[in-house]
C-alpha cells in the first residue's frame, strides 16, 4: 500500500460512528500492553505515540468531527494560518512582517510552513501558561487566596449598592 503525503480532511460517517467508539474503548484498554494494528492478517505493533494519535482521531470522529491529516512540510496561506491561530489575517501579516513567524514570499503571496505555525502556537501557549503561573504566584504571595470568597462577594455587593 502506497501512501501519498498530501493534506486531506476525513469526514466522519454516521454508519461507522459506533466503530470509532469501539476503537477508542479498545485503545484505552490497551494501556500497559502493546497495541497492534492488523491489516490483511499482518500485525503491526503501535508505539505509545501512534496509539495516542489513533485514539485522538477515533475519538474526534466518533464525536462527529472531521479530522485533517497534513504533512509537516505543508505550506499554508496567511488566511489558513490565521484561522489555525485564531487571529485575523491582518494581525498575522503584521506578526510576519515583525519576524515573529518565518514565511516565504511566492510572488506577492506569503506562505508559511505548518511546522512554523505549530511551533509559534506552542511558544504562545507556553508564554501564556508562564504568565498565568506568575500571576498566581504573585496573588499567593500577596495573600489574595487567603480571603474568604463569601466575604469578598459581600464587600463587593456593599460597594455596588453605595454607588
Amino acid at each position: 500500500m502506497t501512501i501519498m503525503t498530501e493534506s486531506k480532511t476525513y469526514l466522519p460517517e454516521e454508519e461507522v460512528a459506533g466503530r470509532f467508539a469501539e476503537l477508542v474503548t479498545a485503545l484505552e484498554a490497551s494501556s500497559g500492553t502493546t497495541p497492534q494494528l492488523v491489516i490483511d492478517g499482518q500485525s503491526i505493533e503501535l508505539t505509545p505515540r501512534m496509539a495516542e494519535v489513533l485514539l485522538q482521531v477515533a475519538d474526534a470522529m466518533g464525536r462527529g468531527r472531521a479530522v485533517t491529516v497534513a504533512p509537516q512540510d505543508q505550506r499554508l496561506t496567511t488566511q489558513e494560518a490565521a484561522d489555525m491561530l485564531g487571529i485575523s489575517r491582518p494581525t498575522l501579516v503584521r506578526m510576519l512582517e515583525a519576524g515573529e513567524i518565518p514565511f516565504e514570499k511566492v510572488r506577492r503571496h506569503r506562505r508559511l510552513f505548518l511546522t512554523d505555525v505549530l511551533e509559534f502556537r506552542e511558544r504562545q501557549r507556553r508564554a501564556a501558561n508562564e504568565a498565568l503561573s506568575d500571576m498566581v504566584a504573585d496573588a499567593q504571595a500577596m495573600g489574595d487566596y487567603d480571603q474568604d470568597p463569601a466575604e469578598v462577594r459581600q464587600v463587593l455587593q456593599e460597594l455596588r449598592t453605595q454607588e
